[in-house]
């Protein structure tokens, strides 16, 4: 799981940069206005690596120019601001939007790029690009994106536009029946666990926070009775952990799903039931990729899986945590454009 960056208000001025803060001779960019359809907007999460993204966003824009994009700038000010913008952007035709952060800003941008549907006939969505700059940046890790700001940037001006796949999750909300789009991994049981207790970890720990939050998290950890179908395909019995993926990492690096194709059209699928002894034991070989198989793990590969736990059990997607289960998973093919 990816903790998620947590935004707080930033009061932006006409640049896209913090009040406060004096753009550089370099820096031009216009505001984004309601009838622009040219240029790029780029969504940046004004409080994802630790700051980094404040710091060194008069550098991005000029990067951006540099190499021939017109950068509309935006710089968060609230938690789901990016959905906002990302909404917006595809209503004006923007052509590329760009996520500036971590796994937590890249699922606020597939929201709000699909939050009015699948691209109707005829339409084309702006295309996603990733400038991977959070705690955790797992979803680009599985294109081999590059972290550093300058590959970033000369990665994503030279990478192919593709079409990928989108997961929708449906769960209980604190309000009823909540929808959710998801590009990465999501999961229902401990995974979820791990996710929330890692947002509530100190900022300061970047990625580590990951660790330290299934350590602690594993000393309470419970197996619930589960009822899950994989396309169609029953499974009931013993649940600590379910993984429906369609990228290959989460938690800052471990390949948990190394069989994972974000454009096959299928979900890859883990139903575990190990012991605490089994997941301390495979938790250095989850970065590499080499836990599986594993005789305490049923892998299948899906377009759909639906789970129902006893008692519910807790869900996150992209490190969200969204809610609690009944859930269902389903798989929208290609439904996304990503340049990567």
């Amino acid at each position: 799981m990816c903790p998620r960056s947590t935004e707080q208000p930033v009061v932006v001025h006409e640049h896209g940069l913090p009040k406060g803060t004096s753009p550089s001779p370099f820096t031009y960019a216009a505001p984004i206005v309601g009838d622009d359809t040219i240029g790029t907007l780029v969504i940046g999460n004004s409080r994802a690596g630790r700051d980094r993204v404040v710091r060194r966003w008069d550098e991005l824009l000029g990067r951006l120019r540099e190499v021939g994009l017109d950068p509309h700038p935006r710089l968060t000010e609230h938690p789901g601001h990016a959905t906002e913008l990302a909404r917006k952007a595809r209503s004006e035709g923007r052509e590329l939007v760009i996520a500036v952060g971590g796994d937590g800003t890249v699922h606020e941008v597939v929201n709000g790029l699909l939050a009015d549907g699948p691209a109707a006939s005829g339409e084309v969505l702006p295309a996603l690009g990733l400038v991977p700059a959070g705690s955790g940046c797992d979803y680009a890790r599985t294109f081999a994106i590059p972290a550093g700001l300058d590959a970033a940037v000369a990665h994503l001006v030279s990478a192919e536009i593709r079409s990928v796949d989108v997961g929708q999750v449906r769960c209980q909300g604190g309000a009823g029946e909540l929808v959710r789009h998801f590009v990465n991994v999501a999961e229902v049981g401990i995974g979820a666990e791990v996710a929330d207790r890692a947002s509530r970890l100190p900022r300061s720990l970047g990625a580590g926070r990951y660790a330290l939050a299934f350590a602690l998290t594993l000393a309470g950890q419970r197996t619930v009775a589960a009822e899950v179908e994989v396309d169609a395909e029953p499974y009931q019995g013993p649940l600590t952990n379910l993984v429906v993926a369609i990228g290959q990492y989460y938690g800052g690096g471990m390949r948990v799903a190394p069989k994972a194709d974000p454009s096959d059209g299928r979900f890859e699928v883990q139903v575990q039931f190990g012991s605490k002894l089994d997941y301390a034991l495979a938790m250095p070989k989850v970065f590499l990729g080499t836990h599986l198989p594993h005789p305490k793990v049923r892998e299948s590969s899906a377009a759909s899986v639906d789970v129902h736990c006893e008692p519910g059990a807790r869900v996150e997607a992209d490190g969200e945590v969204l809610g609690v289960s009944p859930a269902h998973f389903s798989i929208l093919p290609g439904a996304l454009r990503v340049r990567a």
